[in-house]
C-alpha cells in the first residue's frame, strides 16, 4: 500500500512539473531576431486566420523583432486592418515610393506572403464603399517591386496560396510569374467534406451556381469530394467514390524534402490548392500534390485538361531564395494557448484525424517552416 501512494505521489507529480519543465524550456530558449515584413491582404478579423499560425510559428520559436519584442498577428502586417461598424484601415505597399520600397528591400531580411486575394463586398465595408467590385485586393506593382527587389538582394521569398490567382491583374501576375519561373494554370481547388447542397455550410453556393450554369446539369453530389475552378468560369468536380479513390489530395514528398525539411512520406491535404507549375529546372518541386482518381474520375481531369499530379511547395536552387506553397498551408486554426510550452508539437501532431486542417500544420507546414527559417536564420547571422 505504501509502495502504491509513492507511485502516484510520483505520476501526480510528473503531471504538474512537465508542463512546467516545457514553459522553463521555453522561457530559456535564445531569442532570435529575424526582421520579416508580413503581407497578408485578407483580414476579415482581427483573428487574421490567413498569418495567425505563421505568428504561432514564430513566436513559439522565439523569432523576434529588431527590439526583441515579439510579433503580433494583430499588428506587423501589411495589408487590411479591421476596425469598428465594419470598416478596414489600409496600411499598403502601394502608397510607396521607389525610394521607399528600395529602402524596405534594404531594412526587411524576410518576405513572406500570406494571402492576397484581398477585402470584397460584404467582408465589411462603409458607405463610401459599397457597390464596389473589390475594396482592396491582389498583387500591385509596388508589390511586384518589392519582390524583385528582395530577390536581387538574396532575402528570403516565401508565398503562398492565392498569389497568382484572382483578383491580380493579368499584367502583374505575367511578370511576378516570370520574375520566379512559375505558371499559374488558372486552376484552384479545394476539398469538401460533404458536397451536398443542403448539409455542409462551407459549400459556397457560387460554386453550385456556377456548375450548373457552365454544364446544364443538377447538382447532385452528395458525398465528400473536390471542386476545381479556373480562372475562365470552367469548373469540374470530383466527388468520393463515384470519381475518387482517395477522397482528399495527397501531398507526397521525395527524398530531398523528407530528409532537409523533416516532412513525411504522404499526408492528406484538405484545404485551398492551386495549380502552379515551374518554368525552370533551378525550381524543385519538393512536394506534390496527388488527385488519386478512378476511371470517371481520369476522364473528367482529361476533358478539363487538369493533371492528375502538380506541385504542392517549391523551391529555387539556384542565385536566389524563393518558395511557394501552393496551397493555403498557413490558414489553420492554432490556439495561443500553448505557443509558451517548448516540445507542444509532439503533442498536437499525434491526437488529431486526417481531415483536420491542424493535423497538416503539425506534420507539414510547421517542420518546413521551421526548417526554412532555421537555415536561413543561421546564414544571415553567420
Amino acid at each position: 500500500m505504501k509502495y502504491k501512494k509513492i507511485i502516484i505521489i510520483i505520476i501526480l507529480s510528473g503531471i504538474i512539473l512537465f508542463p512546467m519543465f516545457m514553459w522553463l524550456g521555453w522561457v530559456f530558449r535564445s531569442k532570435k531576431p529575424l526582421k520579416i515584413l508580413i503581407v497578408d491582404k485578407t483580414v476579415i478579423t482581427k483573428e487574421a486566420i490567413e498569418h495567425r499560425a505563421f505568428i504561432w510559428l514564430l513566436t513559439h520559436n522565439k523569432y523576434v523583432k529588431e527590439n526583441r519584442e515579439f510579433y503580433s498577428a494583430s499588428e506587423d502586417y501589411f495589408g487590411a486592418f479591421p476596425q469598428e461598424n465594419n470598416k478596414y484601415k489600409i496600411k499598403d505597399l502601394r502608397v510607396f515610393s521607389e525610394k521607399q520600397i528600395d529602402s524596405l528591400s534594404n531594412y526587411y531580411q524576410m518576405l513572406y506572403y500570406a494571402d492576397t486575394y484581398g477585402i470584397h463586398p460584404g467582408d465589411g465595408l462603409n458607405e463610401d464603399q459599397k457597390g464596389a467590385d473589390k475594396i482592396y485586393s491582389g498583387l500591385d506593382e509596388n508589390d511586384f517591386l518589392l519582390l524583385k527587389k528582395m530577390k536581387e538582394k538574396k532575402k528570403l521569398i516565401i508565398a503562398e496560396f492565392n498569389f497568382f490567382a484572382n483578383p491580380t491583374t493579368e499584367s502583374v501576375r505575367k511578370k511576378t510569374e516570370d520574375l520566379f519561373h512559375l505558371k499559374w494554370t488558372g486552376w484552384t481547388g479545394r476539398f469538401f467534406s460533404s458536397l451536398d447542397s443542403t448539409g455542409n455550410s462551407e459549400l459556397p453556393d457560387w460554386v453550385i451556381k456556377l456548375y450548373v450554369a457552365r454544364h446544364h446539369k443538377k447538382w447532385n453530389f452528395l458525398n465528400s469530394g473536390i471542386v476545381l475552378v479556373n480562372q475562365d468560369g470552367d469548373i469540374a468536380v470530383l466527388e468520393n467514390e463515384t470519381h475518387l479513390n482517395t477522397n482528399m489530395p495527397v501531398v507526397s514528398t521525395d527524398e530531398y524534402g523528407r530528409d532537409k525539411y523533416d516532412l513525411p512520406s504522404k499526408i492528406n491535404y484538405s484545404y485551398w490548392f492551386d495549380i502552379t507549375l515551374s518554368t525552370d529546372p533551378t525550381n524543385k518541386v519538393i512536394s506534390s500534390y496527388t488527385l488519386d482518381v478512378n476511371a470517371r474520375g481520369d476522364s473528367v481531369l482529361k476533358h478539363h485538361g487538369i493533371p492528375k499530379t502538380f506541385p504542392a511547395v517549391i523551391e529555387h536552387l539556384d542565385n536566389y531564395k524563393f518558395y511557394y506553397f501552393c496551397g493555403d498551408f498557413g490558414d489553420a486554426p492554432v490556439s495561443n494557448r500553448f505557443v509558451n510550452f517548448k516540445g507542444i508539437r509532439c503533442f498536437e501532431k499525434t491526437f488529431l484525424s486526417d481531415r483536420n486542417r491542424l493535423k497538416f500544420y503539425w506534420r507539414f507546414y510547421y517542420p518546413m517552416l521551421k526548417n526554412i527559417l532555421d537555415e536561413y536564420y543561421k546564414t544571415i547571422k553567420n
